[in-house]
Protein backbone atom coordinates (compact mmCIF):
# COMPACT_ATOMS: atom_id res chain seq x y z
CA UNK A 1 0.00 0.00 0.00
CA UNK A 2 2.78 2.20 0.84
CA UNK A 3 4.74 1.62 -2.26
CA UNK A 4 1.40 2.04 -3.91
CA UNK A 5 0.70 5.54 -2.59
CA UNK A 6 4.36 6.73 -3.41
CA UNK A 7 4.06 6.18 -6.73
CA UNK A 8 0.96 7.65 -6.93
CA UNK A 9 2.67 10.43 -5.10
CA UNK A 10 5.56 10.75 -7.20
CA UNK A 11 3.54 11.28 -10.59
CA UNK A 12 2.95 8.02 -11.84
CA UNK A 13 -0.88 9.24 -12.57
CA UNK A 14 -0.57 12.74 -12.93
CA UNK A 15 -3.90 13.33 -12.06
CA UNK A 16 -3.33 13.81 -8.70
CA UNK A 17 -1.44 17.08 -9.55
CA UNK A 18 -5.06 18.75 -10.09
CA UNK A 19 -4.55 19.47 -6.49
CA UNK A 20 -1.96 21.33 -4.79
CA UNK A 21 -0.94 19.45 -1.86
CA UNK A 22 0.98 22.37 0.05
CA UNK A 23 -1.84 25.00 -0.28
CA UNK A 24 -4.12 24.40 2.56
CA UNK A 25 -5.86 27.87 3.89
CA UNK A 26 -6.91 27.28 7.74
CA UNK A 27 -9.68 24.84 8.58
CA UNK A 28 -12.73 28.30 8.93
CA UNK A 29 -11.78 28.79 5.38
CA UNK A 30 -12.17 25.06 4.26
CA UNK A 31 -15.61 24.43 6.35
CA UNK A 32 -16.59 27.13 3.77
CA UNK A 33 -16.10 25.62 0.74
CA UNK A 34 -12.43 26.92 1.33
CA UNK A 35 -13.02 30.00 -0.49
CA UNK A 36 -9.64 31.69 1.04
CA UNK A 37 -9.60 34.92 -0.65
CA UNK A 38 -10.65 37.09 1.54
CA UNK A 39 -10.88 34.96 4.88
CA UNK A 40 -7.04 33.62 5.53
CA UNK A 41 -3.72 35.57 5.10
CA UNK A 42 -2.48 32.20 3.91
CA UNK A 43 -4.01 32.44 0.55
CA UNK A 44 -4.20 35.90 0.36
CA UNK A 45 -0.77 37.87 2.02
CA UNK A 46 -2.75 41.34 1.84
CA UNK A 47 -4.97 39.89 5.03
CA UNK A 48 -1.86 40.11 7.52
CA UNK A 49 -2.11 43.83 7.14
CA UNK A 50 -5.67 43.83 8.17
CA UNK A 51 -5.28 41.43 11.25
CA UNK A 52 -5.67 43.20 14.80
CA UNK A 53 -3.12 40.75 17.19
CA UNK A 54 -0.36 38.61 16.90
CA UNK A 55 -0.91 34.84 16.39
CA UNK A 56 -0.18 31.62 16.07
CA UNK A 57 -2.51 28.90 14.37
CA UNK A 58 -1.97 25.42 13.55
CA UNK A 59 -4.19 23.46 10.72
CA UNK A 60 -3.86 19.52 10.01
CA UNK A 61 -5.84 18.13 6.89
CA UNK A 62 -6.22 14.74 6.07
CA UNK A 63 -7.41 13.15 2.75
CA UNK A 64 -9.01 10.42 2.37
CA UNK A 65 -8.33 9.11 6.00
CA UNK A 66 -4.80 8.31 4.78
CA UNK A 67 -2.21 9.48 7.11
CA UNK A 68 0.18 9.06 4.35
CA UNK A 69 -2.01 12.24 2.78
CA UNK A 70 -1.67 14.20 5.53
CA UNK A 71 -0.71 18.19 5.81
CA UNK A 72 0.28 19.85 8.58
CA UNK A 73 1.04 23.53 8.85
CA UNK A 74 2.26 25.97 11.34
CA UNK A 75 2.16 29.81 10.80
CA UNK A 76 3.17 33.39 12.89
CA UNK A 77 1.41 36.60 11.92
CA UNK A 78 2.94 39.58 13.93
CA UNK A 79 0.75 42.95 12.70
CA UNK A 80 3.46 45.73 13.24
CA UNK A 81 2.64 49.03 12.80
CA UNK A 82 4.74 50.09 10.02
CA UNK A 83 4.55 46.39 7.78
CA UNK A 84 2.81 43.60 8.87
CA UNK A 85 4.70 40.15 8.52
CA UNK A 86 4.08 36.55 8.86
CA UNK A 87 5.52 33.69 8.63
CA UNK A 88 4.34 29.45 7.05
CA UNK A 89 5.78 26.05 7.22
CA UNK A 90 3.58 23.70 5.86
CA UNK A 91 4.31 19.80 5.08
CA UNK A 92 2.56 16.84 2.97
CA UNK A 93 3.20 12.94 3.27
CA UNK A 94 5.39 10.84 4.96
CA UNK A 95 8.76 10.09 5.68
CA UNK A 96 9.55 8.05 2.48
CA UNK A 97 7.56 11.15 0.26
CA UNK A 98 7.86 14.69 1.47
CA UNK A 99 6.26 18.38 0.16
CA UNK A 100 7.47 21.03 2.00
CA UNK A 101 7.00 24.94 2.02
CA UNK A 102 8.75 27.71 3.93
CA UNK A 103 6.60 30.83 3.64
CA UNK A 104 7.17 34.80 4.47
CA UNK A 105 4.24 37.04 3.96
CA UNK A 106 4.24 41.15 3.63
CA UNK A 107 1.39 42.89 4.06
CA UNK A 108 0.44 46.99 4.09
CA UNK A 109 -2.73 48.93 4.40
CA UNK A 110 -3.04 51.94 1.86
CA UNK A 111 -6.20 53.79 3.66
CA UNK A 112 -9.10 52.66 4.96
CA UNK A 113 -10.29 50.72 1.71
CA UNK A 114 -7.47 49.04 0.02
CA UNK A 115 -4.98 46.39 1.43
CA UNK A 116 -1.78 44.72 -0.76
CA UNK A 117 0.58 42.00 0.31
CA UNK A 118 3.22 39.83 -1.18
CA UNK A 119 4.31 36.50 -0.08
CA UNK A 120 7.41 34.65 -1.06
CA UNK A 121 7.30 30.57 -1.12
CA UNK A 122 10.48 28.48 -1.45
CA UNK A 123 9.20 24.59 -2.11
CA UNK A 124 11.08 21.11 -2.17
CA UNK A 125 10.21 17.48 -2.56
CA UNK A 126 11.93 15.02 -0.72
CA UNK A 127 11.32 10.97 -2.26
CA UNK A 128 12.99 7.85 -1.90
CA UNK A 129 11.30 6.63 -4.97
CA UNK A 130 13.77 8.79 -7.30
CA UNK A 131 16.62 10.05 -5.07
CA UNK A 132 15.93 13.85 -7.01
CA UNK A 133 14.70 16.71 -4.77
CA UNK A 134 13.34 19.40 -6.92
CA UNK A 135 13.11 22.73 -5.45
CA UNK A 136 11.27 26.25 -6.66
CA UNK A 137 10.73 29.74 -5.77
CA UNK A 138 7.84 31.33 -6.27
CA UNK A 139 5.59 34.89 -5.45
CA UNK A 140 1.69 35.60 -4.66
CA UNK A 141 0.22 39.32 -4.91
CA UNK A 142 -2.49 39.73 -2.97
CA UNK A 143 -5.19 42.79 -2.69
CA UNK A 144 -8.47 43.21 -0.75
CA UNK A 145 -10.63 46.23 -1.27
CA UNK A 146 -13.62 46.93 1.09
CA UNK A 147 -16.24 49.70 -0.84
CA UNK A 148 -18.55 49.51 1.82
CA UNK A 149 -18.89 48.87 5.57
CA UNK A 150 -18.84 44.74 5.38
CA UNK A 151 -18.08 44.29 1.88
CA UNK A 152 -14.54 42.80 1.39
CA UNK A 153 -13.40 42.14 -1.90
CA UNK A 154 -9.99 39.84 -2.83
CA UNK A 155 -8.05 39.18 -5.87
CA UNK A 156 -4.86 37.20 -5.58
CA UNK A 157 -2.07 35.99 -8.16
CA UNK A 158 -0.82 32.84 -7.29
CA UNK A 159 2.36 31.13 -8.29
CA UNK A 160 3.22 34.15 -10.81
CA UNK A 161 6.48 34.01 -11.45
CA UNK A 162 7.52 30.90 -10.32
CA UNK A 163 11.27 29.18 -11.25
CA UNK A 164 12.64 25.92 -10.27
CA UNK A 165 16.42 26.61 -8.42
CA UNK A 166 16.71 22.81 -8.78
CA UNK A 167 14.59 20.75 -11.71
CA UNK A 168 14.82 16.95 -11.76
CA UNK A 169 12.67 14.73 -13.69
CA UNK A 170 10.05 14.12 -11.33
CA UNK A 171 6.80 15.10 -12.83
CA UNK A 172 5.94 18.55 -10.39
CA UNK A 173 3.92 20.44 -12.65
CA UNK A 174 1.83 22.45 -10.65
CA UNK A 175 4.24 23.47 -8.43
CA UNK A 176 5.24 25.66 -11.81
CA UNK A 177 1.40 26.18 -12.14
CA UNK A 178 -0.36 29.28 -11.74
CA UNK A 179 -3.90 30.78 -10.69
CA UNK A 180 -5.82 34.19 -10.87
CA UNK A 181 -8.88 34.46 -8.04
CA UNK A 182 -10.74 36.97 -7.51
CA UNK A 183 -13.32 36.34 -3.97
CA UNK A 184 -15.78 38.23 -1.69
CA UNK A 185 -16.90 38.71 1.85
CA UNK A 186 -20.53 39.99 2.42
CA UNK A 187 -21.71 40.02 5.83
CA UNK A 188 -25.42 40.07 5.50
CA UNK A 189 -26.35 40.50 8.62
CA UNK A 190 -24.51 40.77 11.85
CA UNK A 191 -24.65 36.57 12.38
CA UNK A 192 -24.62 35.69 8.73
CA UNK A 193 -21.10 36.00 6.59
CA UNK A 194 -21.48 34.61 2.89
CA UNK A 195 -18.22 33.91 0.88
CA UNK A 196 -17.16 33.32 -2.78
CA UNK A 197 -14.16 32.52 -5.18
CA UNK A 198 -13.47 32.55 -8.70
CA UNK A 199 -10.39 31.11 -10.11
CA UNK A 200 -8.60 30.27 -13.42
CA UNK A 201 -5.80 28.50 -13.52
CA UNK A 202 -3.32 26.48 -15.54
CA UNK A 203 -5.39 23.27 -15.39
CA UNK A 204 -8.70 24.64 -15.59
CA UNK A 205 -10.53 27.71 -17.52
CA UNK A 206 -12.90 28.62 -14.79
CA UNK A 207 -13.74 27.12 -11.30
CA UNK A 208 -15.05 28.34 -8.15
CA UNK A 209 -16.66 27.93 -4.50
CA UNK A 210 -19.29 29.45 -2.18
CA UNK A 211 -20.22 28.87 1.64
CA UNK A 212 -21.21 31.04 4.29
CA UNK A 213 -21.15 31.27 7.89
CA UNK A 214 -23.78 31.64 10.83
CA UNK A 215 -23.04 32.51 14.29
CA UNK A 216 -25.87 29.89 16.09
CA UNK A 217 -24.56 31.22 19.77
CA UNK A 218 -22.39 33.87 20.63
CA UNK A 219 -19.39 31.84 20.89
CA UNK A 220 -20.59 28.86 18.30
CA UNK A 221 -20.15 28.94 14.12
CA UNK A 222 -21.59 26.57 11.57
CA UNK A 223 -20.79 26.84 8.12
CA UNK A 224 -21.05 24.95 4.49
CA UNK A 225 -19.91 25.61 1.81
CA UNK A 226 -19.64 24.11 -1.86
CA UNK A 227 -16.48 23.63 -4.12
CA UNK A 228 -16.49 23.20 -8.00
CA UNK A 229 -13.94 20.93 -10.11
CA UNK A 230 -15.07 18.55 -8.89
CA UNK A 231 -18.26 18.78 -7.17
CA UNK A 232 -17.14 19.06 -3.20
CA UNK A 233 -19.43 20.22 -0.45
CA UNK A 234 -17.78 21.32 2.82
CA UNK A 235 -18.94 21.79 6.29
CA UNK A 236 -17.22 22.59 9.60
CA UNK A 237 -18.02 24.49 13.00
CA UNK A 238 -15.92 27.04 15.22
CA UNK A 239 -15.71 27.81 18.96
CA UNK A 240 -14.15 30.97 20.19
CA UNK A 241 -13.12 31.18 23.77
CA UNK A 242 -11.18 33.77 25.42
CA UNK A 243 -7.98 34.20 23.25
CA UNK A 244 -8.68 30.14 21.48
CA UNK A 245 -10.14 29.47 18.31
CA UNK A 246 -10.93 25.66 16.93
CA UNK A 247 -12.12 25.18 13.66
CA UNK A 248 -13.25 21.71 12.34
CA UNK A 249 -14.13 21.54 8.46
CA UNK A 250 -15.33 18.37 6.46
CA UNK A 251 -14.81 18.06 3.07
CA UNK A 252 -16.84 14.69 0.99
CA UNK A 253 -15.46 13.35 -2.30
CA UNK A 254 -18.39 11.47 -4.39
CA UNK A 255 -15.54 8.87 -5.35
CA UNK A 256 -12.65 8.72 -2.42
CA UNK A 257 -14.56 9.49 0.50
CA UNK A 258 -14.32 12.09 3.28
CA UNK A 259 -11.61 14.79 4.45
CA UNK A 260 -11.28 16.13 7.44
CA UNK A 261 -9.37 18.76 9.47
CA UNK A 262 -8.69 20.62 12.51
CA UNK A 263 -7.30 23.64 13.59
CA UNK A 264 -5.99 25.66 16.60
CA UNK A 265 -5.45 29.49 16.89
CA UNK A 266 -4.15 31.53 19.77
CA UNK A 267 -4.43 35.69 19.63
CA UNK A 268 -2.27 37.36 21.87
Amino acid sequence: MKLLILSLLSGVFPCLYAVNNLRLPDMRSVGMGECGITQSFLFNPALISRESYKSLDINYFNRYGLKELGVINLSFSYPATFLPIGVNISSFGYDRYRESMFRIFLGKSLNEKWNIGISIQYSIIQTELTGEHPQYLSTDIGIIYSPVEKLLIGMLIMDLPSVAIKKEDIDTNYFMSYSIQIGFQWEVINSLLIVGNLETNKQTALTGCTGLEYQLYKQFYIRAGIKATPLLPTIGVGYRFSCFSVDVATVYHPVLGISTGIGLKYSF
